[in-house]
């Protein structure tokens, strides 16, 4: 997600807690991974509780729940627009002082007021926004400093594209962020060379995507790649701006740097929505089902992001293998999409369902997470139908 506000900026200070040289050699701050979501917990305006955001380095700005910003009664300041992988809305700015995973904090940031978000994340922290960051997936800790570690030991140094710097919004904020020296780097939010299906693309590294790799309905269309797989799945994602159809496929490869995924899962967005992705030179995004394998340092100054394989790399590929999607509607969980044919239909599942629980843990997120296992799983769910309960068995299986 970007943001678009040319002065929205103006005045931030990070403070974190030690010396200049401390400053320099950087923080660390715990966050956790939740199906294949990266987040820590934040505090705003110094007011408690603590909410859980997610990180992510495909974002431009800070950005909380509308509801959320309203009932901490933060302080609005004028409007912005945000661009999402699909559609751009309007939004309401905020300002708030922000501190991260209890360890660095800064004075006021602008922050965008959201209607949706993947629950239970209540915001968004943009990590790009900062001069070196990275995260340590083993260790679940992340790092924003004001230059590289020494010891890289592992990693391997793959090159930055420059960005557009569209904006400026990303320029200067605080200790860590590029100072006029490179203020013609406006864009920090990392992008990559890579090799897909033997075809060279730019991929932006974001970790607010939960897929693997999500291609743009805008390069999609180009390449004629929508009726291109024989083998596909039909499905749907939701962004912070609106739903977009999607199909799933497996492709060949995908390659950057040393690093190979063999067979690797690909969402890619209809051409239909090819209008609204917004103007990119990148044809997609590497998200989390591929980044929860890697621990990784963007340093945009010097245009290198490292990468280092992590105790995930051998992880099986997760992606719907039910033919199912559930998700809140009418007041209730029911089944609200279900491809003809698939597990879940042979089950006995049906359009509309409303669904009462499954046998497992973590609610409908659980679930969800759930409906992706390994092939051959069975995911038993409870579905009131016609005033009756019952349990239906869904045996996941290899669809593409």
């Amino acid at each position: 997600m970007t943001l678009s506000r040319r002065d929205a900026l103006a005045g931030a200070t990070l403070l974190v807690p030690g010396s200049a040289a401390a400053a320099d050699e950087g923080v660390t701050y715990p966050f956790s991974t939740t199906r294949n979501m990266a987040w820590s917990w934040v505090h705003l305006d110094n007011k408690a509780p603590a909410l859980p955001f997610m990180i992510d380095t495909g974002s431009g700005g800070f950005a909380i729940l509308e509801s959320k910003a309203l009932e901490l009664a933060l302080r609005r300041y004028g409007k912005g627009l945000a661009q999402a992988a699909v559609g751009r809305i309007d939004v309401q700015m905020y300002g708030a002082s922000v501190t991260l995973g209890g360890a660095v904090g800064e004075t006021w940031v602008p922050v965008a007021g959201l209607n949706y978000l993947p629950q239970p994340m209540q915001g968004l922290i943009p990590l790009a926004r900062f001069r070196v960051m990275g995260m340590d997936f083993d260790a679940g800790q992340v790092l924003i400093a004001s230059r590289m570690p020494k010891d890289l030991s592992g990693y391997e140094a793959l090159n930055l594209d420059a960005g557009r710097g569209a904006d400026g919004s990303l320029d200067r904020m605080g200790a860590y962020t590029n100072d006029d020296n490179n203020k013609l780097i406006k864009d920090h939010r990392p992008v990559i060379d890579a090799e897909f299906n033997g075809e060279r693309i730019k991929l932006m590294v974001d970790t607010g995507s939960a897929g693997g790799l999500y291609l743009f309905p805008d390069y999609v269309k180009r390449k004629g790649l929508w009726d291109s797989f024989k083998l596909h799945q039909q499905g749907s994602i939701r962004t912070v701006a609106q739903a977009a159809d999607v199909r799933v496929v497996r492709a060949e490869r995908l390659k950057f740097g040393k690093l190979v995924f063999a067979n690797p899962i690909v969402t890619l967005g209809d051409p239909a929505d090819s209008d609204r992705d917004g103007s990119r030179t990148e044809a997609g995004l590497i998200g989390m089902e591929l980044l929860r394998r890697l621990n990784f340092i963007s340093d945009p100054q010097r245009r290198k992001l490292w990468v280092r394989p992590n105790g995930a790399i051998g992880d099986g590929y997760r992606y719907d293998r039910a033919g199912a999607e559930v998700a809140l509607a009418d007041g209730a969980a029911r089944v609200v999409q279900l491809n003809p044919g698939s597990a879940a239909d042979r089950a006995g599942l049906k359009l509309g369902d409303k669904v009462t629980g499954w046998r497992g843990k973590d609610g409908l997120n659980g679930l969800s997470w759930a409906l992706k296992g390994a092939p051959g799983s069975t995911v038993e769910i409870q579905v009131e139908r016609n005033g009756q309960s019952q349990m239906v068995p869904v045996v996941l299986e290899e669809v593409i």
